[in-house]
């Protein structure tokens, strides 16, 4: 009798390597100029070389289809949280530094796939939605860290531990965004080294 545990391991794993056949295909499109919007699904199954019905069994529709890309493109694009809440003071600016180009280097690696993101976002609320929950679990993460220091002493009392993390989540998103749009990457380096000192400054504010 064949192993139903094989079987189930084999079919996650053929469906795994056709969702990535996928990404890689939109993403190549989406490099060469495509527009994600008038992007067809058989565009897409022709470049990925599945069958059309191969691609509806994987993803509903694009939109389904662009927030997995993101979620797989932008799994290691925010810093993890152990970086952040256990204990991350012991490599201070450096290590802040070394994870903001980590950062930008995962967002300019993939900035079709992200370009095409705020494109469908514009006009798609589950898409918006998806990607306000993505940068809000970063904004989670620094507000667990400021109401630890709060709580410490290491910051005002009054401080407003939401708002705070929220400018700093969402205001990395907006210019990291910016920049990838408008610098070839000869910038990158002293943008990175800019925006780790700013996020150094906002959670280490002086009492």
């Amino acid at each position: 009798m064949p192993s139903v545990t094989r079987r189930t391991g084999s079919g996650r794993l053929r469906r795994e390597a056709v969702e990535q056949r996928v990404f890689e295909a939109v993403e190549r499109l989406l490099a060469e100029g495509e527009g994600f919007t008038s992007l067809g699904v058989q565009r897409i199954a022709d470049e990925a070389q599945i069958a059309r019905s191969t691609f509806y069994v994987h993803f509903p529709d694009k939109s389904a289809l662009l927030m997995r890309l993101t979620e797989s493109a932008t799994h290691d694009m925010f810093p993890r949280p152990e970086e952040w809440v256990g204990g991350a003071d012991a490599g201070g600016l450096e290590t802040l530094t070394h994870t903001t180009e980590r950062m930008l280097g995962q967002y300019r690696g993939h900035a079709a796939t992200l370009a095409a993101l705020a494109e469908v976002a514009a006009y798609d609320a589950e898409v918006a939605e998806f990607w306000r929950e993505r940068v809000d679990r970063f904004a989670d993460i620094l507000r667990e860290r400021l109401e630890r220091d709060r709580r410490a002493g290491r910051l005002p009392r009054d401080l407003d531990c939401d708002v705070t993390a929220r400018l700093i989540a969402w205001g990395a998103e907006r210019i990291v965004s910016e920049h990838i749009a408008s610098d070839g990457g000869e910038g990158d380096g002293r943008l990175a080294v800019s925006l780790a000192r700013a996020m150094w400054a906002a959670l280490h504010a002086a009492g």
